[in-house]
């Protein structure tokens, strides 16, 4: 919708989107038959579905399995009123529940779970009270006093204020509801991510201990298969209906799901494209598409990962073919959540995109790429392609970039700029082999150009020579 908000404002011309979502699904959702038997000796796929089958049938049990499976969610994401009546009730004893501690290893068992924990709070406490339960895995309703205080949805952190009013002298109540609609619930965090405290400083109590834990109160009706991530399915259900329309072009956004086979992504993206195009009898279509953005994949935030990097490698691979464009979105990510929010600037850069690339509009559409880097000494010289005037934002030194010697231990390099070069230095790598920036889940970016677009992150192998090092794309 901000796509065609924002071409349709430029243009003066409406803009018709024909839109085929779904989320958490992999490409080979997407990828047609015909594709996906040429990777047969790569991918599973007796998930096909045969051709010759009875298309009503088909459809009366899709139907069905999706029915449950809202059915199914529903249960899990909204507390049954008859079970929250009853553990709400001031009268409840939970003295008889089994009784767990978070940071101990002690599973909370069950995809839905009620953790309840009578607090005495000292005489003087009807102030506002902060309250802080770590990452509550994945959906949490919180209760205080038998009033609902909030809802957090995995994975933000649980953060709320208690108002002074619903605090009593004496004991209190705080009931949680967690749920995990993919698996068992869980509590994440560190000893000191779970508190309850005065801000005037009055007291601060740890809440990582001693909660009872009432189970299998509310009815979850059973998993039913989903057929949506069949390979094939949504080709054949979402995009082939659509191939008799005329079309301008396409806009992607997809990968999360994929981020843990980036060689075979590399190859099925492209393939992808290129069927995708031929079935709308044009191979110079504009396929336009969004590089993974920033996130982390889990609340260890102290281990690095670099699945999502060697994805966004994957997918800019697809630029070796005509009329395709990248999105770089990597400062546009929230580290608690895969969905960021504001979509509003996604959309905005693929407009951006269509107007420079499509409609031959005179507007900046690309940030900064790199382009090659020499050795100074002992200095690297990083020479970008597609932008001029380069500017440092959030410029806390290092800001992202990193090199690595012999030994392959990465170090954060300082940087600075000079004209339209990037200078980097790290005194602690000897016989640099690897340069890298923005690598990893949810990487600090800091270089932009002045229209405010990201340079788009990379790594790169470096052939030292003992004087001016070239470099070759990992």
């Amino acid at each position: 919708w901000f796509f065609a908000k924002n071409l349709h404002r430029e243009l003066d011309v409406p803009i018709g989107i024909l839109h085929s979502s779904w989320g958490g699904t992999s490409i080979l959702a997407w990828t047609n038959e015909r594709a996906l038997n040429d990777f047969k000796d790569s991918l599973a796929l007796a998930a096909i579905p045969e051709i010759s089958y009875d298309s009503r049938t088909w459809a009366s049990k899709v139907r069905e399995s999706i029915e449950a499976h809202r059915l199914r969610r529903n249960q899990i994401s909204y507390p049954d009123p008859e079970v929250k009546k009853k553990l709400l009730d001031p009268a409840y004893d939970a003295s008889q529940l089994p009784v767990v501690n978070f940071l101990a290893n002690e599973k909370i068992q069950g995809q839905v779970s009620w953790l309840i924990r009578k607090i005495d709070l000292p005489v003087g406490s009807l102030n506002d009270l902060e309250l802080g339960l770590g990452f509550l895995n994945r959906q949490s309703h919180l209760y205080w006093n038998g009033k609902e205080l909030g809802y957090f949805q995995y994975p933000a952190p649980v953060k709320t204020v208690i108002p002074g009013e619903w605090v009593r002298n004496g004991e209190n109540v705080l009931v949680i509801r967690l749920a995990n609609p993919f698996g068992d619930a869980a509590v994440v965090g560190t000893p000191e991510a779970f508190f309850l405290r005065q801000r005037e400083g009055i007291f601060n109590l740890s809440l990582d201990k001693h909660w009872a834990v009432a189970q299998h109160m509310e009815t979850i009706s059973p998993a039913q298969p989903l057929t949506v991530n069949r390979p094939g399915y949504l080709y054949n259900g979402m995009i082939a209906p659509f191939i008799p329309y005329g079309i301008k072009g396409f806009i992607w956004d997809q990968g999360s799901a994929d981020a843990s086979r980036p060689i075979l992504y590399a190859q099925l993206f492209q393939r992808l494209i290129t069927d995708w195009r031929a079935v709308w009898q044009d191979d110079r279509l504009p396929f336009l598409f969004v590089q993974n953005t920033s996130t982390f994949t889990s609340h260890n935030f102290e281990k690095r990962s670099f699945v999502r990097s060697h994805l966004r490698e994957a997918q800019e691979k697809a630029l070796q073919l005509p009329e395709t464009a990248m999105v770089v979105s990597i400062d546009l990510g929230d580290p608690y959540d895969v969905h960021p929010k504001n979509k509003q600037e996604f959309g905005r850069r693929l407009a951006l995109q269509a107007l420079q690339k499509v409609y031959n509009k005179g507007v900046a559409a690309d940030g900064p790429f790199y382009d090659f880097h020499y050795l100074k000494g002992d200095t690297v010289v990083v020479k970008v392609k597609g932008s001029s005037n380069l500017l440092m934002k959030n410029s806390v030194n290092p800001c992202g970039f990193e090199l690595a010697g012999k030994d392959g231990i990465f170090y954060p390099a300082n940087i600075w700029l000079q004209e339209n070069d990037i200078h980097l230095f790290a005194p602690d790598v000897r016989e640099l082999q690897v340069l890298r920036y923005a690598w990893g889940e949810n990487p600090r970016a800091c270089i932009f150009n002045k229209e405010g677009l990201p340079l788009a992150p990379f790594r790169v192998a470096v052939r030292d020579s003992g004087r001016e090092g070239m470099a070759n794309r990992l």
